[in-house]
């Protein structure tokens, strides 16, 4: 079950990563474009949505390009990894557990520099997940030597 909801978690990821993606990849192909809508967001109080624009200017064109090929590459693992293991296969499961295992460090990281009770649950799931994608594929390996 726990197994699952990192599952499902990372698939969420996976389209967070997708979005900002396409995000950074219309940004940057319109970058010119970009004070003009900032302007007009602001003006309309839509907050969030000129922070994100305003955040891409201060980014500039090749950044933008790089944040988004390197979040669709990520977004992409990520997906292929989760639908894999929900599947129940071992090449899934293997790509799952290095996502996990690859973004423990950042996970600890956020909870050192901003402790809260999110940070907590967050980590506890990516261990717990580990482990329990740890001990499955040990558990296949013994049933297959």
């Amino acid at each position: 079950m726990l197994l699952r909801l990192i599952v499902f978690k990372k698939l969420l990821v996976a389209l967070v990563l997708f979005a900002v993606a396409l995000l950074s990849l219309v940004g940057s192909r319109r970058y010119d474009q970009l004070p003009d809508l900032m302007q007009e967001l602001t003006e309309s109080d839509h907050t969030l949505l000129a922070a994100l624009v305003n955040r891409g200017l201060d980014e500039g064109v090749r950044r933008l390009q790089i944040t988004a090929l390197v979040s669709g590459l990520y977004g992409f693992v990520i997906a292929v990894a989760a639908l894999g293991t929900l599947r129940g296969k071992a090449w899934g499961e293997w790509l799952l557990l290095a996502v996990l295992l690859s973004s423990l460090p950042v996970e600890i990281h956020e909870l050192i520099k901003e402790p809260s009770t999110v940070h907590v649950v967050l980590l506890t799931i990516t261990v717990m997940g580990s482990l329990i994608l740890g001990l499955q594929l040990r558990r296949r390996r013994i049933r297959q030597g």
